[in-house]
């Protein structure tokens, strides 16, 4: 059970009227594995030109051999 302490009402006045802000969002630190995927899915993205250059290359590469082959 977590210690949080309990909410109390808070007014802000602004304009000359008093309302209650919004609430603060919660934030969780993000798991070790939820950090490597989301490391590992910027360099993928970073990284799409030259991914995609190595895979033509590697297509022409493919298609050269099996062209000669009679």
């Amino acid at each position: 059970m977590a210690l949080d302490p309990i909410p109390q009402a808070r007014l802000v006045k602004q304009a000359g009227q008093l309302f209650a802000p919004p609430p603060a969002p919660k934030t969780q630190p993000p798991s070790q594995i939820g950090q490597h995927l989301k490391n590992a899915l910027n360099v993928a993205l970073g990284l799409w030109p030259l991914t995609g250059v190595m895979l033509l290359m590697l297509g022409l590469l493919i298609m050269a051999g099996n062209g000669s082959v009679k």
